[in-house]
């Protein structure tokens, strides 16, 4: 059934379309507004070099990106992303769902960037976890160098910090798409089932009628002898019929029955 053929549906069947539409649109209103809302915050940081390390480019950490700051980096990551430390923030209050991963952009001579983004339902607990969970990646890069002595330790620079919790179009949009979309199949849908069952059951009445009606070609190619010797018979009558006087009986045994004249 192509696009064509449900457009004539749904103008055949306007009223029940139109009604479904109204009550698809209404229940999806409600839907959207008990939906939660999904915020986001997130923030970036990047590591520099030591105090050492950058003396050997004027004192500029920025020029003095090496590959141990990417491995650093990823140690970083995968320490908050642990499920020790998922669970460590969450004893103490930090426990919406939040993500720590490199920059897609980080190689050894851009830098290494590690992007927080902490995703929920509450503006203010979704605040509170971002500023713990960039709190958290400074202190596990201090207890990675905690015998090492200040001017050889890594630091850590904040590129970006968003304290504040906006609501995230793309989780939001997903949300609303897997509650409306069935919605409107449902309304557009009906019809289309409840005319092709409409028809089905009319072809079944028509074939019915058709069965009813006597057969015309197959009483007008019958053998007109045969349909004579029908008539015929339908005018017998039951019971023993007279044979004429001069036939013979199987009373006299085969002989001409005699008739008395009275003489």
């Amino acid at each position: 059934m192509n696009l064509g053929e449900n457009l004539r549906i749904w103008r055949r069947r306007w009223i029940l379309t139109l009604v479904l539409l109204i009550l698809a649109v209404a229940g999806s209103t409600a839907a959207v507004m008990r939906v939660p809302r999904v915020y986001t915050a997130d923030s970036s940081l990047i590591l520099l070099a030591s105090r050492s390390a950058a003396r050997l480019n004027g004192g500029n950490p920025y020029l003095s990106f090496s590959p141990s700051l990417t491995l650093t980096a990823s140690a970083l990551s995968e320490e908050l992303m642990a499920q020790g430390t998922i669970n460590n923030l969450a004893f103490r209050g930090f426990g919406v769902p939040y993500t720590v991963a490199l920059a897609p952009y980080t190689t050894t001579t851009t830098g290494s960037v590690l992007l927080v983004t902490v995703t929920g339902h509450g503006k203010a607990a979704v605040e509170h976890t971002l500023t713990g969970v960039t709190n958290e990646i400074q202190l596990k890069l201090a207890q990675l160098q905690s015998s090492v002595i200040p001017r050889n330790k890594i630091r850590a620079g904040t590129l970006s910090f968003s304290p504040t919790a906006t609501v995230s179009v793309s989780q939001t949009a997903r949300v609303l798409v897997v509650i409306i979309a069935p919605v409107l199949l449902l309304a557009f849908g009906i019809p289309v089932l409840v005319d092709g069952r409409a028809s089905r059951r009319r072809i079944r009445r028509l074939r019915s009628a058709q069965a009813i009606v006597p057969d015309q070609e197959t009483l007008s190619d019958q053998d007109p002898g045969t349909a004579d010797r029908q008539a015929d018979g339908d005018r017998v009558t039951a019971g023993r019929q007279q044979a004429p006087d001069g036939w013979p009986s199987a009373d006299h045994r085969g002989r001409p029955r005699r008739v008395r004249t009275g003489k």
